[in-house]
């Protein structure tokens, strides 16, 4: 008797647990599955956080363009379409007196340059040729033609700011930076897309124990009505299995909103329409790598893009520096020009026998008296040398502090994860063990939630643990800019 009533209690277990398991496990087949890495790949194509990456690259390339496009020569072309006026003017006479006449006058002209920067010395050199026309509509209408075949000038400025000079140094390094910003913001997403993975991960396995344990307890739940009714136990573990029963059905219920929330929240990262029927796995542990501090210390400083900003920001101070001081002291400007020209009222002469012509000027500005505006702006200027030098004396000590923690912290993560897998087998175990006892009447509903609590809490540890050194890798790989696993540079612009 005994031994048929022990054989009906297993059998309602299983009926009641591992039937409704499978059927659970047959119903999402026609779900796609993700692992770990394909969702990183799928968000590296998909992604909005990937576009926006992207894009920002792109502009960063063309402003680069634009930079080098200033550097070479530069074809203009000006003029202006017959300009015509009709007026009275006033004409000084040989004996002093004024007089008034009527004139009627329209000229027009073209002019092609050629302009080539120079930009060590801030100079110019442009090449112009052009042509006028001057006509005067009174009585007879006559014109004037005048031609520049051919003009050669160089223009210098003297102690002045050279803005150019300064763009040298800055946009290369701008883009430097930007492309370092693109890795760092690819390796930001695989983060990003590994932690929500595991979000979902744990949400899933949430879900997974609610629903095991609704069964379970269930489950438990009838076996304690057919003890109870044959005296075998108190009322109290009846009602104590009932409500082990209904705390398990609204943990299921959390679970499935929570399950939903982070899978929208996954597909949203990923770049998928919000109803895309997918799901994720176990993921194994990611590949050993030995992270020595030194080293990640070193790819750190030469990978990431916080050390080209600090060297931006020097750079940018001694810009604004030189520009103070330049700006508010002597300035002069020094050019010579060459050309050939020629004037004519037949256009067919205009360019025959052209004449040359030659041109030198000088021309400079010397502050006086600015109320001491001068020394302002240089101490100003200085201050903020002084002052851009002590933040990146700070924040450089601030990224190498971090880059020593995180290296001595995924050191932790490998044997966390481990002590964690064995934690979670040995819980498992001991609640196969409760659960065959608590069916044979060896132990008591109590120490068989006891175990079944033990169980969900190393499962979910387990995972986080697993969650943590994942992050913990694609930290190292973010802030170093270097694959510890297959000890290469991290480069997504080639």
């Amino acid at each position: 008797m005994i031994v048929l009533q022990r054989f009906t209690t297993l059998l309602l277990f299983f009926i009641t647990v591992w039937i409704p398991a499978n059927a659970i496990a047959q119903q999402n087949e026609e779900i796609q599955t993700l692992s770990l890495q394909a969702a990183i790949e799928m968000a590296k194509e998909n992604s909005p956080l990937a576009n926006s990456a992207r894009y920002q690259l792109i502009a960063n390339q063309w402003s680069y363009q634009s930079y080098r496009s200033d550097l070479l020569p530069g074809l203009s072309f000006s003029g202006n379409a017959p300009n015509y006026n009709r007026n009275f003017r006033e004409l000084l006479n040989p004996d002093g007196t004024t007089s008034v006449i009527y004139t009627q006058q329209s000229n027009a002209s073209a002019t092609a340059q050629i302009s080539q920067p120079i930009v060590f010395t801030g100079g110019s050199v442009n090449v112009t040729s052009g042509i006028q026309r001057y006509g005067i509509f009174f009585g007879e209408n006559t014109y004037q033609w005048t031609s520049t075949p051919f003009s050669v000038s160089y223009i210098q400025p003297l102690f002045a700011f050279n803005n150019l000079k300064w763009r040298s140094r800055i946009e290369p390094l701008q883009l430097q930076i930007a492309e370092r910003e693109y890795v760092e913001a690819i390796e930001q997403l695989s983060l990003t897309v590994s932690q929500r993975y595991f979000d979902v991960l744990l949400a899933k396995i949430n879900l997974d124990i609610a629903e095991f344990n609704v069964a379970v307890n269930d489950s438990v739940y009838n076996i304690s009505q057919g003890r109870y009714n044959v005296g075998s136990i108190a009322e109290n573990d009846l009602l104590q299995s009932e409500l082990e029963l209904r705390n398990a059905e609204s943990s299921l219920s959390q679970a499935e909103i929570s399950y939903n929330d982070q899978l929208k929240s996954f597909r949203l990262v990923l770049g998928l329409e919000a109803d895309f029927p997918i799901d994720v796995e176990l993921p194994p542990a990611p590949p050993e790598m030995d992270v020595d501090s030194q080293f990640a210390l070193e790819m750190a400083l030469q990978n990431n893009s916080t050390s080209l900003n600090f060297e931006l920001q020097e750079t940018q101070a001694d810009r604004t520096m030189d520009q103070a001081v330049k700006q508010n002291t002597f300035q002069a400007t020094a050019g010579i020009s060459y050309g050939l020209s020629q004037t004519s009222p037949d256009f067919g002469m205009l360019y025959q026998e052209p004449l040359s012509r030659q041109g030198v000027n000088f021309q400079f500005q010397v502050p006086i008296f600015n109320w001491g505006k001068q020394q302002a702006e240089i101490n100003a200027a200085r201050n903020t040398q002084r002052r851009v030098a002590d933040d990146i004396s700070y924040s450089q000590r601030q990224f190498e502090l971090s880059i020593q923690s995180s290296v001595d912290e995924f050191r932790q993560l490998a044997n966390q994860y481990h002590l964690a897998q064995l934690s979670d087998q040995i819980a498992e175990r001991r609640y196969n063990v409760s659960r065959d006892r608590y069916l044979i009447g060896r132990i008591d509903i109590t120490n068989l939630f006891i175990a079944q609590r033990e169980r969900d809490t190393a499962r979910r540890n387990y995972i986080q643990a697993l969650r943590n050194y994942w992050v913990g890798t694609y930290t190292i790989r973010r802030l170093t800019l270097y694959d510890f696993s297959e000890n290469r540079i991290i480069d997504y612009n080639h």
